[in-house]
């Protein structure tokens, strides 16, 4: 199977027009990145967009107005990790794209528009 067609596949975006979920303005940085090793913090809010990882440490969602823009499970995407647990330990906003850490060195990249996630090492 050719590779864009099974990322296509296995990417999961989701649009709805509300979220049953409130998410906690106490656990939401301002900052352009969140180290899971350094802080309870799980999401980021830049340009009026919540970009939050969920409970399950694989899944990160974009919410606009409380609206669920997007939202992909980076590990199903990418597959689990050699080393490490198969969890986000890392999230960073880059102008147009999530830069994300999993396991111990994989690194991923999400669109921020379209929520297309794409294994980069």
């Amino acid at each position: 199977m050719k590779p864009f067609l099974k990322l296509s596949m296995l990417t999961l975006i989701v649009t709805q027009t509300s979220v049953d979920q409130k998410i906690n303005d106490a656990l939401i940085s301002k900052g352009s990145e969140i180290n899971f090793a350094k802080t309870q913090k799980r999401g980021i809010k830049k340009n009026n967009i919540i970009y939050y990882v969920e409970n399950d440490l694989q899944t990160i969602s974009a919410y606009k107005r409380s609206k669920l823009k997007w939202q992909t499970n980076v590990i199903s995407v990418c597959g689990k990790p050699k080393v490490g647990e198969p969890e986000i330990r890392y999230i960073g906003y880059n102008t147009n794209k999530l830069l994300i850490v999993m396991g111990k060195h994989n690194f991923a990249e999400i669109d921020i528009n379209s929520g297309i996630t794409t294994l980069v090492g």
